[in-house]
């Protein structure tokens, strides 16, 4: 334990926040071993989804103090509190800072413009739009109304940036009672549409009216609904030219994505998780000559329309989301119809997420254990089905793509369709499960039941797994 409280001691001395340095100092006073060997047991380290953790004192937690590359080069810099600071950098430009030109914005702009239909939008479309107190209203006010969107409402109190997030419980899209400001809003002008982009505006929440309320729709339903809408266009320009288009979707993300693409004449391409591998997939394939992107997502509400951003771009993905809706306004049809019309055609697909929480040194050789215990003797049944086929990633990576190269993840086939991705997160601790099921579906039956149904499958799918592997 000496070891513990000497590399706490260095820790501190090398911090450059007060508060940080008397919270671990407190730590090391007051003996408790533990949490101390917790606190300075290895170092933060960036993931898919860049850096996470509990916001506390001490290399193994997120603070000022922490790719590889990253963390080589911070490590190479020495302790933080020796690096030379600017008192104003953002507001005194100079060499190390200055503004972003204009003819970025315009450029992108442009592109957006010639990607786009003009034809579609119905100047009537009623949008809702929050930026959760990020930048994206300034940015997008300017694009809906260049679009031809005049009825635009964004939610005031969280329209300017404000990084404390005041009326937020989590800044994303995803998470429960993050857009219930906007939906309220939604109700009380009788809007058509709500728009969310996290604060860096580079994912997209969605939201439309159904019979009975308004339904948030899943990053793989927007997904889904925008490779359909995209690919139908393409005959009139779309965003690929003269090749053929190309739809790329992250491996955990719904594999309806797929016969979508492939119905409409599309290459379809899985990558690893993490939107970096989109665009790697993407640069690699279109250097070959025959595609272009049209469009790429992850299940996690990020999205890229064509090749004019490459990387997740919740704005393009907002537009697009807008005029989709506003070509199904105009057809006398909602977004919720668009998207069982596609039901009925290729099956109803419901996408189950599971983690389950192990923290500490000791939870990460759990989960390490547990990957190691599914591949090497994989369950015979998962929620009263046969398993068929599996497939561990951390084999077989010389005759993989290198957006599908050697990776801690496990897939399970099962005879019913359902397919199985575990992983460990790359960025929390916690291990995670993915469950994809299918059923067919008719104009008569009610897709909420069907929904329902699979994801109480999903549900004893991922609970016998969960069993199975010790967790």
């Amino acid at each position: 334990m000496s070891e513990v409280v000497e590399r706490a001691r260095a820790w501190i001395l090398g911090d450059p926040d007060h508060r940080t340095r008397a919270e671990l100092g407190a730590l090391v006073d007051s003996g408790d071993r533990t949490e101390l060997a917790d606190r300075m047991d290895g170092t933060l380290a960036f993931g898919t989804a860049g850096l996470r953790g509990v916001v506390e004192a001490g290399s193994n937690r997120m603070n000022r103090a922490t790719d590889a590359a990253i963390s080589a080069a911070i490590d190479r810099v020495g302790a933080a509190a020796d690096v030379p600071l600017a008192d104003a950098p953002y507001q005194e430009a100079g060499e190390r800072v200055a503004p972003v030109p204009p003819e970025v914005w315009h450029g992108y702009r442009r592109q957006l413009a010639r990607l786009r239909l003009p034809a579609t939008v119905d100047p009537g479309l009623r949008i809702v739009y929050t930026p959760m107190h990020g930048v994206g209203w300034r940015y997008m006010s300017e694009l809906l109304a260049e679009a031809g969107y005049l009825d635009v409402h964004p939610v005031d109190e969280q329209a300017q940036p404000d990084g404390h997030f005041p009326t937020l419980p989590f800044p994303n899209p995803e998470e429960p009672g993050a857009m219930d400001l906007a939906l309220a809003l939604a109700r009380g002008i009788d809007a058509d549409l709500v728009l969310a982009n996290d604060p860096d505006a580079d994912r997209l929440g969605v939201a439309v009216p159904g019979v009975n309320g308004w339904v948030s729709l899943t990053g793989n339903q927007v997904g889904v609904l925008l490779t359909d809408y995209i690919l139908s266009h393409l005959p009139d320009g779309g965003p690929t030219g003269d090749r053929q288009p190309l739809i790329i979707n992250t491996i955990v993300s719904s594999p309806m994505a797929g016969l979508v693409a492939t119905a409409r004449g599309a290459r379809f391409e899985t990558t690893l998780t993490g939107f970096k591998w989109i665009m790697n997939a993407a640069l690699d394939i279109e250097a070959e000559g025959g595609n272009a992107l049209a469009f790429g997502f992850e299940e996690a509400l990020g999205h890229a329309v064509g090749g004019v951003v490459y990387d997740k771009d919740g704005l393009s993905a907002a537009l697009f989301m807008a005029d989709l809706a506003s070509e199904c306004r105009r057809q006398g049809e909602t977004v919720l119809d668009r998207l069982e019309a596609l039901y009925r055609r290729f099956g109803l697909w419901v996408s189950v997420q599971r983690s389950i929480r192990r923290p500490g040194s000791a939870g990460a050789s759990e989960i390490a254990g547990a990957m190691r215990r599914l591949a090497e003797d994989p369950p015979d049944r998962l929620g009263g089905v046969a398993v068929v086929g599996m497939t561990d990633y951390l084999t077989g990576a010389e005759r993989r793509p290198r957006w599908l190269g050697a990776a801690s993840l496990v897939e399970l086939r099962l005879q019913d369709r359902t397919r199985v991705l575990v992983r460990p997160s790359g960025t929390e601790p916690k291990l995670k499960m993915y469950v994809d099921s299918a059923r067919p579906f008719s104009g008569s039956d009610d897709p909420s039941g069907i929904e329902r149904d699979l994801e109480v499958q999903a549900g004893a799918v991922a609970s016998d797994l969960a069993g199975h592997i010790g967790l």
